[in-house]
This record gives C-alpha cells, structure tokens and sequence, in this order.
C-alpha cells in the first residue's frame, strides 16, 4: 500500500467512476466499516447494492488530495448472492488509482482502532 494517510471519508455521487478492482470482504464487515449501503435495491438492474464514498488523503510532504471510490456487486441474481456469500468478491470502481487501495486501508484501520 502507499504511503499516505486518510484523513475522511464521506458519501458521494459515484458518477464518472469506473472498474479499478476487487476486493474480497463479508457483506457485514462493510457494514461495520463504511455503514448501511448507500444505494440498495430487490431489482437492480447491474448493482443490487453499493456504498459511494469520497475519500480524502495527505500524503507525506505533499497537499491533501479527494477521490471517489464506490464498492458494488454486479450483474447477480439477486441481492442476497452478495450480502450471503462469505468473503464475496466486490467490485471496487473509482476516480484515482488508490481508490481500491484506500478501501482495504480503511477497511483495516477500522479493525485496528
């Protein structure tokens, strides 16, 4: 992982974000971590459920910089394929380059608070 800091993470507009990645996580751990999902639904066309989150960093000698992550499933069944499957694999979109990285940071800084 980089060498940075985040600083926050907020909810926001997923638009103009595409596939960066993947990460392997239960559905309640993402829960715990970043809240209910921001958009859920029983009849989603490609995305059943998704948090879209706005992350900001410092990086070391360097200013503060923003971008955009979203974590979603995509084109299943149904909406509990995701949320039952342990250690579903979701799909991870975003703006930057760290938008994966900076989800599993977040992810593991929760666990170690």
């Amino acid at each position: 992982m980089s060498d940075y800091k985040i600083i926050d993470v907020n909810e926001r507009d997923p638009s103009g974000t595409s596939l960066k990645g993947y990460i392997q996580e239960d559905y309640s751990t993402l829960v715990q971590v970043f809240g209910e999902p921001h958009y859920q639904s029983n009849d989603g066309d490609k995305v059943f459920t998704s948090w879209e989150l706005e992350f900001t960093i410092q990086v070391p000698l360097e200013d503060t910089e923003t971008f955009r992550a979203t974590i979603y499933d995509w084109k299943e069944d149904s909406a509990r394929v995701a949320k039952e499957t342990p250690k579903y694999q979701w799909h991870v979109g975003g703006d930057h380059y760290l938008s994966v990285d900076a989800v599993q940071k977040w992810i593991i800084q929760a666990y170690q608070a």
